[in-house]
C-alpha cells in the first residue's frame, strides 16, 4: 500500500516563478514520482487563483486544497484591534508569518484533511507553519519540516540590525527552536544550515538541495572563443535587499573598473524584475538591463561568465548554483556556496572584494580556464544535484522516520 503524505505549503508555488516556488513545486512532483499518495494544502492570494490551482490538481492527478490569505487591511476596525491585542499579549504570536497559521480557517482545513486523508507523514514547507504541528502530533503522525533558510539570521541580514528588528528577531528564533523540537525530520537547504540546526539540538537533519536544480542540469556545454565576452547576474527581484546590494556593487563598482581596464571587451547583462529607477542611470552599452527573460535557457546559451556577488543573505541562492549546473564559468563570494564543497580554482573562482572580482573576470578571458571550470562544475553538479540524488535523499529521510 502506498504511503500517504499531506503537504502544507504557503503561497501556491505551481507557477515556478522563483527559486523557492520551483523548489516547492518540484518537491511535490518528486513525491508523486516516487510513488507516494500526495495531497496538498496551499495558500492563494484570492479566489481568482482557484482556477489555476484546479488545473494543476488535474494535471498532477492529486487533490489540492486552496485557502485564501487573510490580510489585516481587509478586516474591520474591531477585528484589527482584536488581532493586534492577541499578537502583543503572547510572544508566540509575535512572528506574523507563524501567527497566520493560527487562523481558524487554516486550522479547520488542516484538521479535516488530516482526519479524512489519514497520512503517514505531514510535510511542512517553511519553518513558520509550526502552529499546525500540534494537530499532527496529537494523531502521532510524523512531522517533516523543509527549511529554505534559517530565518532569524536571514531576516537580520536582509532588513538590517536595529532595535526594532532585534525585537522581531527573537520570535523568529523561537519559531526555529519550536520546529527543532517538534519535527521528526528537518530537510535543510544547505550544509551550512544543516550545521546550524544540529548545533541547536535537532536530532534528525538531512540536507536536501534545491529540487529545481535537476531541471537546469546539463551534461555538457560548448565554451566559445569570442573577442567580446558576455557576463551576467540574475536576481529574481531587486526588491530583495541582497539582490539589490549585489546589483549596486556590480554596476557601480565592478563594471566601470572592468571597462576602464579592458574597454569594450566585456558586456554585463542584468536579469531580474524591478531594478530600482535610481540605478537605471548606470545601464549603458556595456551594462544592459535585460529584466525578466522568458526563455532563460536560450538566453544563457549566449552567456560566457556568471558573476554573482553574495554579500549577505541566507539559504541556498539559486542564482549561484544554476550557472554552475549549466556549466557556465562562475565567479562568486565563498559565503554564497553555503558550505557545498565547490573548490576555488577547480570548479569556480571565489572573490570577496572589488579587486578580486575584477581580477577574476580578467582571468576568465582565458578560454582554457573557462573550459576547465565548465567541465569540472558540470561533473560535480551532476554528482550532487541530480534528480536521482535528490530522490535518494528524500527516500532516505522518510525511511529514517519509519525506522
Amino acid at each position: 500500500m502506498r504511503k500517504k503524505i499531506l503537504v502544507v505549503t504557503p503561497r501556491s508555488p505551481f507557477s515556478k516563478s522563483g527559486a523557492c516556488d520551483q523548489d516547492r513545486a518540484c518537491g511535490i512532483e518528486e513525491l508523486i514520482r516516487l510513488g507516494y499518495d500526495v495531497r496538498v494544502i496551499v495558500k492563494i492570494l484570492s479566489i481568482s487563483d482557484e482556477d489555476f490551482v484546479k488545473k494543476t490538481s488535474i494535471d498532477l492527478g492529486i487533490k489540492i486544497i486552496p485557502v485564501v490569505y487573510k490580510f489585516t487591511k481587509n478586516l474591520s476596525t474591531l477585528k484589527k484591534i482584536i488581532k493586534i491585542f492577541k499578537r502583543i499579549s503572547n510572544p508566540l504570536n509575535w512572528d506574523g508569518a507563524a501567527y497566520e497559521y493560527k487562523d481558524k480557517e487554516i486550522q479547520n482545513v488542516f484538521i479535516k484533511e488530516i482526519d479524512d486523508f489519514q497520512p503517514d507523514f505531514v510535510w511542512f514547507d517553511y519553518t513558520y507553519l509550526w502552529p499546525l504541528y500540534r494537530q499532527a502530533q496529537k494523531r502521532k503522525i510524523p512531522v517533516i519540516t523543509r527549511s529554505v533558510n534559517f530565518e532569524p539570521v536571514h531576516f537580520l541580514q536582509e532588513d538590517g540590525f536595529s532595535f526594532l528588528n532585534l525585537i522581531k528577531f527573537f520570535p523568529k528564533l523561537l519559531s526555529e527552536l519550536i520546529i527543532i523540537k517538534k519535527s521528526d525530520l528537518i530537510f535543510s537547504i544547505s550544509p551550512k544550515e544543516e550545521k546550524i540546526y544540529k548545533k541547536l539540538g535537532a536530532k534528525n537533519v538531512i540536507n536536501l538541495p534545491l529540487r529545481g536544480l535537476p531541471l537546469v542540469l546539463k551534461k555538457e556545454r560548448e565554451i566559445k572563443d569570442k573577442n567580446i565576452l558576455n557576463l551576467f547576474f540574475m536576481g529574481s527581484t531587486y526588491n530583495v535587499s541582497h539582490n539589490r546590494r549585489a546589483l549596486e556593487f556590480l554596476i557601480k563598482e565592478v563594471a566601470p573598473k572592468i571597462e576602464e581596464k579592458m574597454p569594450g571587451k566585456f558586456i554585463f547583462h542584468i536579469l531580474g524584475k524591478k531594478a530600482p529607477d535610481e540605478l537605471k542611470k548606470y545601464f549603458n552599452d556595456n551594462v544592459i538591463y535585460e529584466g525578466y527573460v522568458v526563455d532563460l535557457n536560450d538566453f544563457l546559451n549566449d552567456m560566457d561568465i556568471a558573476v554573482v556577488p553574495s554579500l549577505f543573505g541566507a539559504g541556498m541562492q539559486q542564482k549561484i548554483f544554476e550557472p554552475l549546473a549549466n556549466g557556465i564559468p562562475t565567479i562568486t563570494s565563498e559565503r554564497g556556496i553555503a558550505d557545498y564543497p565547490f573548490e576555488d580554482g577547480k570548479h569556480l573562482l571565489f572573490a570577496e572584494n572589488l579587486d578580486e572580482f575584477v581580477d577574476a573576470i580578467l582571468k576568465l578571458q582565458d578560454i582554457e580556464l573557462r573550459k576547465k571550470f565548465s567541465k569540472n562544475s558540470l561533473n560535480f553538479c551532476n554528482e550532487i544535484f541530480s534528480e536521482k540524488m535528490t530522490d535518494d535523499i528524500v527516500k532516505e529521510g522518510l525511511v529514517s522516520i519509519i525506522n
